[in-house]
């Protein structure tokens, strides 16, 4: 049973994720830059919204890759670097239109240590690379030099190619990324991908400078299996806990990270006897359990509150979360021969008496190419808390659509505010919108509240600031209509951390 403070957890997370979004008012018909006039349109489900901060200091985004460097991980690393350009083109292309990126790109890998005993070669927490930035990857060719005088990437795009950067004399951006991101495959198998970017996010000595007030944060998880991110004091991982905690393995992560079930319990010890459903992370918000990991709790509050009640950024509409992991379901456990499993392979039950026997969580998702994921409950659950995130699978055979969709939406927070979905079409025309919207401005103060003023129709007639929907070149790829809404201002800036957001009525069917 949970006590009353987890059971609030649970119904809270599971809330959080079945959250259904309401409609908006203010109807208006609108030709692509011109709005023509006002009508009542019928109400229709599944509302399209978008938000984006208009007004940047020079475009700053700090892009932090998290590489799981877990054994297995060769293949998925090498796909991830050889499809970076993907995610590079897209800010190419933004130049091209004249506006200009101001890129951090850092790298950080899953070892962070397993507890206050280790286990299973891994260093004491915090150990291994404690969130440090990898200026060269442990597995990087011998070649291979670092940015100068940071341990991440700083490169300003420029109008004629006139960019400007702290790459290495005679070392492109491709190569450089690809040198931070070998990271090899020989870190500890008890991955702490939550709070290896909870702890680089948090130092201002090594990391240093990367981390900016007023930038765009990106953050992309690369990893084929779930956090296991534990308090330093945690006795989850001491081999010698078999009786309390069970087998001494990687499983312990899974046994004691994650609830399933109405009303939720831990998963059982050994086979489940088919998938488990309703699986969210274990809540232990103040070290009581049931679970005995972090409380996601403490991730949703970093990237999902304000920098005023402890925030990573002032507003929290800059952060962008991004996953290329295993779905999170299905969710199953099975007494595995602990030697198959790899390669792409899901793992294989035992037979009755046999040997080499150990409860696992089965793959979620596995291909030929020797590409393999387990459920990534806890991951998942914080990515989709963002106000702007995507998850893609990392048993996918090319990553190319992964990266170019972060870059897409790294875009889409710079200004573009593409709507993601279709608007009704005039039968009166045939190829203007209607665009039926409420548009506001949500401005977060440092005190973590947030002012709310609504912005009318520019075909109201009441002045700057007003909204218009347009079709934007940046939207390609992130709207079917390649539309976005645009706010005039009359020349004036939006006043510091204002997000603009906007609903509108979908086009049915």
């Amino acid at each position: 049973m949970l006590s009353s403070v987890n059971a609030g957890r649970w119904a809270w997370l599971r809330g959080a994720l079945l959250l259904a979004v309401a409609g908006a008012g203010g109807s208006c018909r609108t030709r692509l830059g011109e709005v023509v006039d006002c009508e009542p349109v019928a109400e229709v489900p599944q509302p399209v919204r978008t938000s984006c901060r208009e007004t940047r200091t020079g475009n700053q985004v700090d892009a932090l890759f998290l590489v799981d460097n877990s054994g297995s991980m060769d293949a998925m690393q090498a796909e991830l670097r050889r499809r970076f350009p993907q995610f590079l083109q897209v800010f190419h292309d933004l130049a091209q239109q004249g506006t200009y990126v101001d890129l951090h790109i850092g790298v950080v890998t899953s070892d962070y240590g397993a507890g206050a005993t280790g286990g299973g070669g891994c260093e004491r927490s915090p150990g291994g690379d404690r969130g440090l930035l990898q200026a060269v990857g442990q597995a990087a060719a011998p070649e291979c030099k670092p940015p100068v005088g940071a341990p991440y990437i700083q490169y300003v795009f420029g109008p004629g190619g006139s960019d400007q950067s702290n790459l290495p004399p005679g070392q492109s951006l491709d190569a450089t990324f690809t040198c931070m991101a070998s990271v090899g495959a020989r870190g500890c198998g008890i991955e702490h991908q939550l709070e290896s970017v909870y702890a680089a996010l948090h130092n201002k000595v090594e990391n240093a400078g990367f981390l900016r007030d007023e930038a765009v944060l990106a953050v992309t998880f690369l990893t084929n299996e779930d956090d296991c991110s534990a308090p330093a004091t945690s006795d989850l991982f001491d081999p010698a806990k078999v009786p309390q905690y069970g087998y001494a393995g990687s499983f312990r992560c899974t046994r004691f990270g994650v609830v399933c079930g109405e009303p939720p319990s831990l998963p059982p010890a050994g086979d489940s006897n088919g998938p488990l459903a309703m699986c969210l992370p274990a809540p232990n918000p103040t070290g009581m359990g049931p679970g005995r990991l972090f409380d996601v709790g403490r991730y949703l509050d970093f990237f999902g509150g304000p920098a005023g009640r402890g925030g990573v950024k002032v507003d929290p509409a800059d952060v962008l979360l991004v996953g290329i992991d295993a779905p999170e379901a299905p969710f199953q456990i099975i007494d595995a021969d602990i030697a198959t499993g790899q390669g792409g392979q899901p793992y294989v039950e035992c037979a009755p008496g046999s040997g080499g026997c150990a409860p696992v969580v089965q793959h979620s998702c596995f291909r030929d190419n020797g590409f393999y994921g387990d459920p990534s409950v806890r991951i998942n659950t914080v990515i989709r808390s963002a106000r702007s995130s995507a998850i893609s699978s990392i048993c996918d055979d090319d990553y190319s659509k992964a990266l170019e969709n972060v870059g897409r939406l790294i875009v889409s927070q710079l200004g573009a505010c593409c709507l993601p979905g279709a608007l009704p079409v005039d039968p009166r025309t045939g190829s203007d919108v209607i665009a039926d919207c409420t548009v506001e401005d949500l401005t977060q103060n440092l005190d973590g509240t947030v002012t709310v003023v609504e912005v009318p129709s520019c075909n109201a007639g009441r002045g700057t600031p007003c909204w218009r929907v347009e079709r934007k070149d940046p939207c390609v790829g992130l709207s079917p209509q390649t539309i976005g809404v645009t706010i005039d201002r009359g020349g004036a800036m939006a006043p510091p951390h204002t997000t603009a957001r906007a609903t509108c009525k979908a086009a049915s069917g």
